[in-house]
C-alpha cells in the first residue's frame, strides 16, 4: 500500500520537476522555511533512557510528514480518544494492523495535580514491549512543558529501554500528547498486567510528578518464533540469522556476527520481511530499532506482519553499513579541533569543536539519504564515559550537519567515538524462507 503511494508521488514529482513554472523564488522560500522548522523540531524532540544489561542501540527517526491511508485514518477516528494520536502512529504498517485488528486497549485512567491532568488514554502491550498513549491537559498554557523522566513498574517486567517526547515547544497550547515506547530486553510472559506509571514534568520551573496505576484488561497475544540458525554472507562478511520473533508490535531478528569478519557491520540499512505477493514490512520508523551488545550479537526490529498471516514469508537483506574494524572507532581532540583517526574516505568531517561540543559536516549530499546520527558511545583517554545529553542533525540542501553536546568538560582528550552508523555500504541479496 505505502510503496505504491510513494511510487506515484515520485512520478508526480518528476513530472512537476520538468515543468517551467515561474515559482522559483516562492519554492526557495518554502524550502528554507521547512528546513528552519526541521532544525527547530530536531533540537529536542526525543529523550531516550535505557537500562538493559546489553548496550541499547537506539535510533529514532522522527516524523516529518504524515503517511496514512484513508482506511487507517477512518479506523483511528472510530476509536474514542485515539484520533488525536495519528501523528504518533503513522508510518508503521504494524501499528496500522494493530489498530485495525482491535488490539489497542483503552485505559482512561487520570490523575489531577493542581491545574494539570494526566490521562493514560490507552496501551498496546505484547511480549516485546508496551506503547502507552497519554495526554496532559491544563487550563494554563503548557508552553515550554518538559518531561524530566518516566518510570514504569510491574511485577516481573524485564529491563528495557524507553523512548518518549521531551519538550512541548513555545506554542500557546493547553494539551500535550505523546507515546511512550518501552522495549523489553527479553520477552515478557507474566500474566500480571498491572503497571505503575510515573511521569515527572516541569512547567515554568515548577515540577510535578504524576503516578498513575493501570491494568491492561486483555491478555497479550503470544509471539510466533521462527528458529533459523543460518549463516549468510555479504561481500565476504559473515553473520548468522539465529531466529525471527513475530509479535503484534514488532518483529525481532536476532543476528550474531562472525568474529573473524574484517569489517564491523554498523547498520542493516535494507532489511525487511516480504510475503509471496511482494508486500514489504521494513524497519521501525519511530522508536527503538535495535538492541546490540559488544559481543557482536544484536536484535533488529522491523514493522510487524503479525495480523497478516501470509502463506509464504521471507526475510530479505540487501544492504548494510560497514567499516574496516580499525576505522569503526574514531578519535578527536576537541581542544585543537583535530580528527586524529577516521574512516579513510573522510566523508564526515570535524568542522569545529571545544570541550563543550563538536560540530561535524558531510558535504555533497545530493542524491543521498543518510538519516542516521553516526556517533555512538564516547570515552576519553582515561576510559571515562562522556555522555551526550543533547544532539542535533539537519540538512541544508548542500550538506548534512551534526552537533554533539557533551555532559561535562573535565575529560581528557582525545575522545574515542564509537561509530554507530556511516555511509559506507556492502550490498547483496539474502533471502531466507521463514514459512
Amino acid at each position: 500500500m505505502y510503496e505504491t503511494e510513494e511510487a506515484r508521488l515520485k512520478q508526480l514529482k518528476e513530472h512537476l520537476d520538468q515543468q517551467s513554472l515561474p515559482l522559483s523564488e516562492a519554492d526557495q522560500a518554502i524550502r528554507q522555511g521547512m528546513e528552519r522548522a526541521r532544525r527547530e523540531k530536531k533540537r529536542a524532540r526525543k529523550r531516550i533512557f535505557g537500562s538493559v544489561a546489553v548496550v541499547a542501540l537506539l535510533l529514532l527517526t522522527f516524523i516529518t510528514s504524515i503517511r496514512v491511508s484513508p482506511v487507517f485514518a477512518q479506523a483511528l477516528a472510530s476509536i474514542p480518544g485515539l484520533e488525536k494520536f495519528v501523528e504518533l502512529i503513522v508510518m508503521d504498517k504494524g501499528l496500522d494492523a494493530v489498530i485495525q485488528n482491535d488490539y489497542y486497549q483503552e485505559i482512561g485512567v487520570t490523575q489531577t495535580i493542581d491545574d494539570k491532568t494526566l490521562t493514560v488514554d490507552g496501551v498496546i502491550l505484547d511480549e516485546t514491549g508496551i506503547n502507552i498513549f497519554y495526554t496532559i491537559e491544563s487550563k494554563r498554557s503548557l508552553k515550554g512543558l518538559q518531561v524530566d523522566y518516566i518510570h514504569l513498574k510491574a511485577e516481573g517486567i524485564p529491563e528495557g529501554s524507553f523512548s518518549y517526547g521531551n519538550i512541548m515547544g513555545e506554542k500557546e497550547v493547553y494539551t500535550y500528547k505523546d507515546r511512550i515506547d518501552y522495549q523489553f530486553g527479553e520477552l515478557y510472559t507474566s500474566e500480571n498486567q498491572s503497571f505503575d506509571l510515573k511521569i515527572a514534568i516541569k512547567l515554568q520551573g515548577e515540577p510535578t510528578v504524576f503516578t498513575v496505576p493501570f491494568t491492561v484488561p486483555e491478555q497479550v497475544k503470544p509471539s510466533e518464533v521462527y528458529t533459523i540458525d543460518k549463516e549468510v554472507d555479504i561481500e565476504g562478511q559473515k553473520f548468522i540469522i539465529e531466529k525471527v520473533t513475530v509479535s503484534p508490535l514488532r518483529v525481532g531478528v536476532k543476528i550474531s556476527n562472525d568474529p573473524a569478519n574484517t569489517m564491523k557491520i554498523l547498520q542493516f540499512e535494507d532489511i525487511r520481511l516480504e510475503d509471496e505477493k511482494g508486500e514489504v514490512w521494513g524497519a521501525i520508523q519511530n522508536g527503538t530499532t535495535a538492541f546490540g551488545g559488544e559481543d557482536g550479537n544484536s536484535t533488529l526490529f522491523l514493522q510487524s506482519n503479525y495480523f497478516s498471516k501470509p502463506e509464504k514469508l521471507y526475510l530479505r537483506i540487501k544492504k548494510v553499513q560497514a567499516l574496516k574494524a580499525e576505522e569503526a572507532v574514531a578519535e578527536i581532540n576537541t581542544e585543537t579541533a583535530q580528527w586524529l583517526n577516521q574512516p579513510e574516505d573522510h566523508r564526515i568531517q570535524l568542522l569545529k569543536s571545544d570541550k563543550e561540543h563538536a560540530a561535524f559536516i558531510m558535504p555533497d549530499i545530493k542524491g543521498q539519504d543518510f538519516s542516521f546520527f553516526f556517533v555512538g558511545a564516547i570515552t576519553d583517554l582515561e576510559g571515562r564515559e562522556v555522555k551526550t545529553p543533547s544532539t542535533e542533525k539537519y540538512d541544508d540542501g548542500e550538506a548534512t550537519h551534526w552537533r554533539v553536546n557533551f555532559d561535562r568538560t573535565d575529560y581528557t582528550n582525545p575522545l574515542r567515538l564509537e561509530l554507530f552508523a556511516y555511509p559506507n555500504y556492502l550490498e547483496g541479496d539474502i533471502k531466507i524462507e521463514l514459512k
